[in-house]
Parts: structure tokens; C-alpha cells; sequence
């Protein structure tokens, strides 16, 4: 009777925490279209606007937050850490004319004249960097389909002189998933070049 009633309990107890988890609708990938654009415009005057609060309404998932990515200057290591909201942000954009290619951050440690990016502007392309592919955490089911949505769906946005961001669709609307401090930190190429 006793081993009836704990059956019961248990039961009913996994039964409820899975009504109460939170299905991601993982979407597609999209081509790069108008839509997109308009959101990735909409996300650049918002940074040079200043306006977090609407940043953080819209474009950050309440559920999920977003991953910010930085180097670790002591272990020279790549960090990624959730975050449930943007707290700053630089507001100078170069430009609100997005073009569809991949652009590259030389860290140059021996010659300034090659420092920088390759080229000046803001631009969208598919993201390839994989910082995600060992992030360490107590992931439930959800933040694996989320992280698994970011790794597979996302484009990366470079605003040169400002900001790189992931944006991604999920359950049909577009979020900034991904902020990204790493790939203009040449602390490990300065580190590697002595």
C-alpha cells in the first residue's frame, strides 16, 4: 500500500514538472530577407539610440536571455556566460547599410597598419564561430534546444567599431542571442605573439 501511494506521488510529481516545461519552437533557418534586415536596422538604432530598456523588451528572450562571449584574461580562455539582460551598450554605428558578407578582425601584434577589421561597415552572414559548443552549465532540456537553435540558426551581425551579435529566430520572432567580446580581443594573439 505504502509502495502504491509513493508510485502515486512520483508520478504525479514528473507528470506536473512536464506540463510545466517550456517547449522552444525551433524555426528554420531563413534566407536573409527584408524582415531580418528590418529587425537588424531596428537593433543598430536602438544602440545608437542608447535605448536599453527597449533592447531588452524586444530583443532579449525572457526566457532565455542570451550568451555573452569574452576572453578571460587570467586563463586566457574563452568565457560564455547567460545573461538575463543587456546592461550596456556602445551607441556608435558606422552605418545602417547592411551588406550580405563575411567580414574578418586582424589583431596584427607586429603591425598596426594591418589591425582591424577588413573591412568598414555593418554586414550579416551566416554565424560559424561555435563558442557554444562547450558551454558548461546544468542545461534543462530547454536551454539545450535553445543553445542548439543559436548554434544552427543564428546570422552574426558585425557593426564595425561597435558590436557582433547573433540574431536568431525563435518561435517566430527575432532575438539577440549571442554577444560577442571575443573576436576583437587580441589579448591571446599578443599573448601568443611573444
Amino acid at each position: 500500500m505504502l509502495k502504491r501511494i509513493i508510485l502515486i506521488l512520483l508520478t504525479l510529481l514528473f507528470s506536473s514538472c512536464a506540463v510545466n516545461q517550456k517547449k522552444v519552437e525551433i524555426d528554420t533557418k531563413e534566407t536573409i530577407n527584408e524582415e531580418l534586415l528590418s529587425h537588424v536596422r531596428y537593433i543598430l538604432y536602438l544602440f545608437n539610440s542608447e535605448d536599453l530598456k527597449t533592447l531588452n523588451d524586444i530583443y532579449i528572450n525572457k526566457d532565455f536571455g542570451y550568451f555573452d562571449v569574452s576572453l578571460d584574461e587570467l586563463s586566457n580562455k574563452i568565457v560564455v556566460e547567460k545573461r538575463a539582460y543587456l546592461e550596456e551598450i556602445d551607441n556608435f554605428i558606422e552605418s545602417f547599410d547592411i551588406e550580405n558578407r563575411e567580414i574578418f578582425f586582424n589583431c596584427s601584434p607586429y603591425n598596426d597598419a594591418f589591425y582591424g577589421w577588413s573591412e568598414n561597415g555593418t554586414f550579416i552572414f551566416e554565424a560559424k564561430s561555435n563558442y557554444l559548443e562547450n558551454y558548461q552549465s546544468n542545461n534543462t532540456e530547454e536551454l539545450d534546444n535553445f543553445i542548439k537553435k543559436v548554434k544552427n540558426s543564428s546570422y552574426e551581425v558585425i557593426a564595425t567599431y561597435n558590436t557582433i551579435f547573433y540574431i536568431t529566430k525563435i518561435d517566430k520572432k527575432y532575438y539577440i542571442t549571442l554577444i560577442d567580446n571575443y573576436k576583437t580581443d587580441c589579448q591571446n594573439a599578443l599573448i601568443q605573439a611573444f
